[in-house]
């Protein structure tokens, strides 16, 4: 069917150096030279900290988009000082803090008063992942001190898959220049006369990731090549249903042998057992479920056209008819395609697709 992709390598470690070419008295000499510098570091840190009479209290946090991070938060700061303060937000798990978007909460905020500030990430770079402590730290933007909050950290997420609503388009694929929501890789395989669209859009009122293919047909009789686009994420096995929800404008075709010549939908593989689509498509004669010769299981929805539509999968249950053993992962890949044998215009939403984090002892 359709090609899949790859990764990368390793780093050095200091531990990897022998500490044995150290003499005792240098290693000694070196470590309270080390602890020297630490202590004095920490005393400039919380001095320059105390320096800023400001209190910082997070009150809570939220991560409206499902990425598994913290990516707003509500901070209450009081301003026990004799100075006014200009707060800039930032959040101190990366070396290199990017400031966070206020939402709401004064400009200034002067000597004993008490204000409650709603902050954004401005990126999903910018924010910490689940599981990780970090801190919320204010610095006043008319000087260098700054004040911090006390260290906190947010359970790990129910979902398995990241940014299921398909939102926040900030990550762009260096090879093929493609946006993509956080979490999620994008890629696209045009063929020649042929064209792909991938992007956020807004359909009947309602934002979703778009997915377009022309194909002008030129192949000929050649129904394994294909031009197609989509977005892929690799996420733990989904042991309980999972929903999803689009809009189609994509009629089904296929060859007289039942292989797909048209789809749009959700593709599932894993190394060990092979590939599943499900389509979600205009077959004029209700869902088909069959087997290709090749092996891989199609399962053909019969959704209507033009309108937003909702799906239940349990894959974990279809496993279990294939006689497949669920791996630990697999690889969810949302796509529009057409074989270079048809000409077709690819018409498709996805709106979200909600699958949530299993709790057996596979993951």
């Amino acid at each position: 069917m359709l090609q899949h992709l790859r990764r990368p390598a390793s780093p050095i470690l200091w531990r990897d150096i022998a500490p044995r070419a150290l003499s005792k008295h240098v290693l000694v000499a070196v470590v309270l030279a080390a602890l020297a510098a630490a202590l004095t570091l920490l005393a400039m840190r919380s001095s320059a900290a105390a320096s800023l009479a400001t209190d910082v209290t997070v009150r809570s946090t939220s991560d409206p988009f499902d990425l598994g991070a913290t990516t707003a938060a509500s901070v209450e700061l009081f301003n026990h000082g004799e100075h006014d303060v200009r707060p800039r937000f930032s959040i101190s798990w990366l070396p290199y803090p990017y400031y966070w978007r206020v939402v709401s909460g004064p400009a200034v905020l002067a000597p004993g008063e008490r204000a409650t500030y709603e902050i954004q990430s401005p990126d999903a770079v910018a924010a910490p992942p689940n599981g990780l402590a970090f801190q919320v730290k204010v610095n006043d933007a008319a000087s260098i001190v700054y004040a911090i909050s006390e260290p906190m950290r947010i359970e790990q997420s129910g979902r398995a898959i990241v940014n299921p609503g398909l939102r926040l388009w900030t990550q762009r694929d260096p090879a093929s220049g493609l946006l993509a929501p956080a979490g999620w890789r994008a890629y696209d395989r045009p063929g020649s006369g042929d064209t792909t669209l991938l992007q956020s859009a807004s359909v009947f009122g309602v934002q979703a990731a778009h997915l377009r293919v022309i194909q002008d047909g030129a192949g000929g009789g050649d129904d394994h090549s294909w031009t197609h686009t989509g977005l892929i994420q690799e996420a733990p096995f989904p042991e309980a249903p999972f929903d999803i929800r689009l809009l189609s404008r994509a009629p089904f075709q296929a060859n007289e042998s039942g292989w797909p010549l048209t789809a749009f939908g959700l593709e599932i593989a894993d190394a060990s057992n092979g590939m599943i689509w499900f389509l979600f498509q205009q077959t004029g004669n209700g869902d088909r479920e069959y087997d290709l010769p090749s092996g891989h299981h199609i399962v053909v929805f019969d959704v209507p056209a033009e309108t937003w539509s909702d799906r239940t999968i349990d894959l974990e249950a279809l496993y279990r008819r294939l006689n497949w053993a669920p791996p630990q992962r697999v690889t969810f890949k949302l796509f529009a395609a057409a074989a270079s044998r048809v000409s077709a215009d690819l018409d498709g939403y996805i709106e979200r697709i909600d699958v949530p984090r299993g709790d057996t002892g596979r993951r």
